[in-house]
């Protein structure tokens, strides 16, 4: 079809449609572009489609061909267009999210993290609570809960087998061969050594004791130290104590060893001389403990909480006491360090309510420097013995 002038003019006269912008803030805001995916992606759709939209609506009449009804240029195909998109990117973008929670690497809003989360931790509460709950109760500290607080007096002893006697003629004879008076070569006595400590009898065991105790070698009297021990009977024991006061620095350390590998009761030992009543028999024993440096370590031993130990260590005291060697009784009063030793030998003094009691209390507090808690204590035991005589 011929397009005439007058048409032509018609169409250049017509008023030129103006270029009408789509609202696009109701999808934007429906979209709610928070995700990096959003602003990249809608911009891309969003331009062309607008700039399509105007487009459709502007023809220059000149170039225009007629008119005609087709579905691209209607306002609502790009609508329904952009609507679609939206919706896509904002199922995208919800899908994408949920993504991220599950996974720690992604953050909520579809940001990679630079770092990696903590896993979550168990509230603090109740951790403390389970650890309370699990903990045992702390043992009660103090003097009264040690177990020498509970020992009121040294127990009786019980009996034990003696050894019998031998006539063996190749034990006499070595017998008479351990004698120094005797016999004058050391090396004789050494083999009469060996022979004897192949008899446990009362005899055998007699003659090792005086070889131990008055041998001029002290490797003899060291020897004869070990053998003891290694008999390992209770006739033994006060030999043994004796020779850690020897003068000889091989021979008391054989005799410490020894004392360590007895395996009777060694508490009982100790009983035993004070039930003799033998002052001398006791004092000997009591100096030869002092002078082998043993009341030091069973001082420290009278808090043990092992109840064995701390009974043989109450025991030796008993003993110091019973005796009247009570200077290093006194001495540890006024310098251990150690407070519940004080009270523990504070506390066999108190239960052994000896006739000069208040006697040495009055010494202790006249002539040693004593802390507070133990002066206290001291007094509080004077009182006593004021009110109740021996």
């Amino acid at each position: 079809m011929e397009i005439t002038d007058e048409a032509a003019d018609n169409r250049r006269s017509a008023p030129r449609p103006t270029l009408r912008s789509f609202n696009l803030s109701p999808i934007i805001k429906m979209i709610r572009l928070n995700s990096y995916f959003c602003r990249a992606l809608l911009p891309a759709i969003l331009i062309p489609a607008n700039n399509l939209f105007a487009f459709a609506q502007y023809r220059d009449p000149r170039y225009a061909p007629p008119a005609e009804d087709s579905i691209f240029t209607s306002v609502w195909f790009y609508a329904v267009l952009l609507i679609a998109a939206g919706a896509a990117a904002l199922i995208f973008k919800i899908r994408r999210a949920s993504a991220s929670f599950d996974h720690p690497e992604q953050a909520p809003d579809g940001l990679r993290l630079s770092y990696k989360e903590r896993p979550a931790q168990k509230p603090v509460i109740s951790e403390r609570l389970q650890a309370a709950a699990a903990t045992p109760q702390p043992v009660k500290k103090g003097f009264t809960n040690l177990p020498v607080a509970s020992f009121v007096r040294v127990q009786r002893s019980n009996p034990y087998a003696q050894l019998h006697e031998s006539n063996d003629p190749t034990l006499l004879k070595a017998i008479d061969e351990s004698n120094v008076e005797i016999e004058d070569d050391a090396s004789v006595r050494m083999q009469a050594l060996k022979l004897l400590s192949g008899f446990r009898t009362s005899n055998s065991v007699a003659a090792i004791a005086q070889m131990a105790l008055y041998d001029l070698s002290s490797k003899l009297r060291s020897d004869a130290v070990l053998q003891l021990a290694a008999i390992d009977h209770e006739s033994v024991f006060e030999t043994i104590v004796t020779c850690c006061a020897d003068p000889t620095r091989e021979v008391r350390a054989s005799a410490a060893r020894a004392l360590s590998k007895l395996t009777f009761d060694r508490a009982e030992a100790w009983t035993r001389i004070v039930e003799s009543g033998a002052l001398a028999r006791m004092r000997h024993a009591a100096r030869a403990a002092v002078e082998g440096a043993l009341v030091r370590r069973y001082f420290d031993r009278l808090v043990h909480k092992d109840r064995k130990i701390a009974y043989e260590a109450f025991a030796l005291t008993v003993l110091l006491v019973r005796s009247g060697e009570t200077e290093q009784v006194f001495s540890a009063l006024a310098e251990n360090r150690d407070e519940d030793v004080k009270l523990a030998i504070l506390h066999v003094i108190q239960c052994l309510r000896e006739e000069r009691t208040a006697e040495w209390l009055d010494e202790l507090l006249t002539r040693h420097n004593l802390s507070p808690s133990i002066a206290s204590k001291v007094n509080e035991m004077r009182l006593q013995f004021q009110m109740h005589p021996v």
